[in-house]
Order: C-alpha cells, then sequence, then structure tokens
C-alpha cells in the first residue's frame, strides 16, 4: 500500500483509538529504542523523554520519507526487519505496530529481534492476529488471500503470539481486544536462567 493512501486509511482508524493505542504501546519505555516496519512514522511522535535514541527501519523508503517529515530527529534506515543491520545486544527496546502480519518470514525477523536486543530487553507488539475463534479463524483464512493481494502482502491469519514464544522471548503481558483480532503483547528476551510466564488484562 502506498504510503499517501495508507496515511489516509490510518486516519480515522486514529481517531477511533489506533493513536492511542501506539501511544501507550511506546509509554514507559527508556534507552535505545528500535522500531521495526515503521511505515510513515505514525507512532514515532509518542516515544516518551525516557527514550535516548529511537532508531527506524522500514524496506518502504517512500514511507520513510514521511517519516522523518515526523520526527527528523530519528535515525531512519532503509532495512528489513528479516535482516537487521545491526550489532547483537544493540537495543533496549523493539517496537512493531501493525508490522508482523506483512512479514513474508516472520520466524527468521523474531530471531533477528532477539538478536539485537540485549538480556533482559523488551519487545512492544501491537498487530492484528488469527482469531482464537473458530468461526472467525475460518473467514479470516478465506479472506486472507484475496486480502494479501489488495493490501501488499497484509495476513490476516498469523498467529504472532505463538510466533513470539517460538522465537524464545518471555512473554510478560498479553492484551486481547476485539474478539481476539487485535493483542497487545510484550515481551523480554530472557536473562540466563529465566522461565517464562503471562498475563492477560
Amino acid at each position: 500500500m502506498k504510503a499517501l493512501a495508507y496515511d489516509a486509511v490510518m486516519t480515522p482508524l486514529g481517531w477511533l483509538g489506533l493513536t492511542a493505542a501506539r501511544r501507550k504501546l511506546v509509554r514507559g519505555l527508556a534507552g535505545r529504542v528500535l522500531e521495526v516496519g515503521t511505515g510513515t512514522g505514525l507512532a514515532l511522535p509518542g516515544y516518551p523523554d525516557t527514550v535516548t535514541s529511537v532508531t527506524a527501519i522500514d524496506v518502504d523508503a517512500e514511507a520513510l520519507e514521511r517519516a522523518r517529515r515526523r520526527r527528523p530527529d530519528v535515525e531512519l534506515l532503509h532495512a528489513s526487519v528479516e535482516q537487521l543491520p545491526f550489532p547483537a545486544a544493540s537495543f533496549d527496546a523493539v517496537v512493531s505496530s501493525l508490522v508482523f502480519c506483512s512479514v513474508d518470514a516472520p520466524a527468521t525477523a523474531l530471531a533477528e529481534v532477539f538478536r539485537v536486543l540485549r538480556p533482559g530487553g523488551e519487545l512492544r507488539m501491537l498487530e492484528h492476529v488469527r482469531a482464537p475463534s473458530s468461526g472467525l479463524a475460518a473467514a479470516q483464512d478465506l479472506l486472507t488471500p484475496a486480502w494479501q493481494r489488495v493490501t501488499g502482502g497484509c495476513r490476516l491469519n498469523r498467529d504472532t503470539f505463538f510466533l513470539v514464544q517460538q522465537a524464545g522471548f518471555e512473554v510478560v503481558r498479553r492484551v486481547q481486544r476485539l474478539q481476539g483480532m487485535s493483542e497487545l503483547i510484550m515481551a523480554r528476551r530472557p536473562q540466563a536462567g529465566a522461565g517464562r510466564r503471562a498475563s492477560g488484562a
């Protein structure tokens, strides 16, 4: 989806609560943050002052130009989350907002996120995902092929929570909304010997 069209679609969703959700996603973060799939930078203005630096990547150069106008002080790079151009343990937190539905190799991407996070570093995700209801999930399965073509790769039926767990993250919070089709995931790269736990709200 072209950058201008994407912003046009996102504007009414922002009024309906997506802008507030993005601000909550980054609330309380500190240190060095990587935002993957930043798109046109809709989440960039919401970062708190406790974040010392934000690096944002996307595969769409046109979208990055719009992002630059929103936050000129942010380091913006043309790069893929499936092959991050950063050393291991470079960031205190990684953020994604409506990104992993369109990543071709999400397991590879999450392995890269795991690699660039420091031990104990946070992963925060706001994604639309596969519904827990079998009826809704079946509808998503049916719609996804056509939807993917129209939107440039978005999969309605991706089980992102399962992929995060499989990548080795410790899930510390999971919030499901819209009958489970929208999900907030807060996770960490474990410290050595740490276990896993998850809580909902």
